[in-house]
């Protein structure tokens, strides 16, 4: 968090020294994605058994912009923060400039971890679940490589992962989406179903975990969090605990699982300090967007 603080709270210097060569944040975006997976490509294409754990790693990135292409295919406003996973990518980032029609997008996901995003084009509220879902669905498919015994260590890790995101899935149907409560069960048991893992318990103890974060708020603040406290709530929640497991097992598939969970986060992080500087917010401001441990 020290670090993080640094960077948010130095408003008269660039964030990083490379990017000083441009004024468009998305440049410095670039530059700094690169340099933060640059460890992992060459992992990535040398080790076969965890391949498909990078790849899905990757593909976590592009489940991202995916949603913001989308997002241009119905008239929607958004940030345009592009994350470039070079040869892995399914979608160019020529669509930022040259967004086709929503149907000539889908054409291009044919037969990839992203055609299910074919089913219904009804919304983009629609689509943005689903993508969340696909996404999910390839790192938890990654493990198909694994004996026994990790895949079993690996299915744990996702357990709480999907949780996760069927509590965030749920927030945004219901809160800004504005679904009943029968379309969005009926969703989010299709989206269990897609694992072959008991993740209903999981989602249980998560939920647990955030009631109590809403009725400290109501307590605090009168009132009950916004759905993106409840989203950052449930996000630091996870970190805190693919935290703890990274050094669980040093030979097993915890401290692998959990070193690309971090890495996404800490990129995240970065572009939010990013962002954050590029409309004037303060250090306090951008750090309380963080997610980290305190």
């Amino acid at each position: 968090m020290k670090d993080y603080a640094s960077l948010a709270r130095n408003q008269d210097e660039p964030l990083y020294d490379k990017a000083v060569c441009s004024i468009d944040p998305s440049h410095s975006e670039k530059i700094i994605f690169h340099e933060q997976i640059a460890d992992i490509i060459p992992l990535a294409e040398a080790i076969g058994i965890y391949s498909p754990i990078f790849l899905a790693f990757f593909r976590q990135f592009e489940a991202l912009n995916a949603k913001l292409i989308l997002a241009k295919a119905f008239g929607l406003q958004t940030l345009e923060q592009w994350y470039d996973i070079g040869p892995y990518a399914l979608l160019p980032q020529s669509l930022l400039s040259e967004t086709p029609p929503l149907q000539e997008i889908l054409q291009l996901l044919t037969g990839t971890y992203l055609a299910d995003l074919r089913e219904d084009v009804s919304s983009y509220a629609q689509m943005d679940a689903r993508v969340d879902i696909c996404a999910a669905r390839a790192l938890y498919s990654g493990s198909a490589l694994f004996k026994p015994d990790a895949k079993l260590d690996f299915q744990n890790l996702m357990g709480r992962r999907i949780a996760v995101t069927s509590l965030i899935l749920f927030l945004r149907l219901k809160k800004t989406y504005q679904w009943d409560d029968d379309k969005i069960r009926l969703f989010r048991e299709k989206f269990h179903e897609a694992f072959d893992v008991k993740t209903w318990p999981q989602v249980r103890i998560a939920e647990t975990t955030l009631n109590r974060f809403i009725e400290h708020s109501r307590a605090i603040n009168g009132q009950e969090p916004s759905v993106v406290d409840m989203e950052l709530y449930l996000e630091r929640y996870y970190y805190n605990w693919i935290s703890s497991m990274f050094n669980r097992d040093f030979h097993s598939i915890y401290c692998v699982v959990a070193y690309l969970w971090l890495l996404f986060y800490q990129i995240r992080n970065l572009f939010k300090i990013i962002e954050g500087k590029r409309f004037g917010l303060s250090g306090e401001q951008i750090l309380s967007r963080i997610i980290c441990n305190s």
